[in-house]
């Protein structure tokens, strides 16, 4: 009789055990689930930063950014040029915290694509992040524009008057 009830503890004992395990497992992987979507996430807000940050160099015209806008309104400005719609692409590299830097783990492939306005130029951009961990997938895509306007381009066309534009905001605030 009490080999029976050794036997009956042992066997509820494993069967105990063997649900424990069961659910110990089922709590691993939701964990590591979790933690997965977790990083991917943070990886996700990081290249949402770095993306906020070249749209911030690209219309404030900063760094090599705004290098590639004055080359390509100079090219869009060759009359030798057999390019209607010049376009240029930069890659950049920023670290976690959206700073640019050469040995970053996002890097950016901004294409540029300069139109000529009938008074000045818009510049186009569409921007890619991908963390060079993972480069099989864009985290973040962007597409921003910037125009800028040619006043000597409007005067000797006609559209704009000379006097207008050298006329101050307090003259035109104080003329009727």
């Amino acid at each position: 009789m009490k080999a029976r009830k050794n036997r009956a503890f042992f066997v509820e004992t494993l069967i105990i055990t063997f649900l424990l395990l069961l659910m110990l497992v089922i709590l691993v992987r939701i964990f590591g689930a979790a933690a997965q979507k977790s990083n991917y996430a943070k990886m996700r807000t990081e290249a949402a930063a770095v993306a906020q940050n070249v749209v911030t160099m690209f219309e404030a015209g900063e760094d090599q950014v705004g290098q590639a806008q004055k080359a390509l309104i100079d090219t869009a400005n060759d009359e030798y040029s057999d390019v209607d719609t010049p376009q240029t692409s930069l890659v950049l590299q920023f670290d976690g915290n959206g700073v640019l830097s050469e040995k970053g783990k996002y890097e950016v492939t901004l294409l540029m694509t300069c139109e000529i306005r009938a008074v000045g130029y818009m510049i186009t951009g569409n921007m890619k992040v991908v963390n060079l961990d993972y480069p099989e997938e864009d985290l973040a895509q962007l597409d921003t524009a910037k125009y800028f306007p040619d006043a000597v381009d409007a005067v000797w066309s006609g559209d704009v008057n000379l006097d207008e534009i050298s006329r101050t905001e307090s003259e035109t605030e104080a003329s009727p």
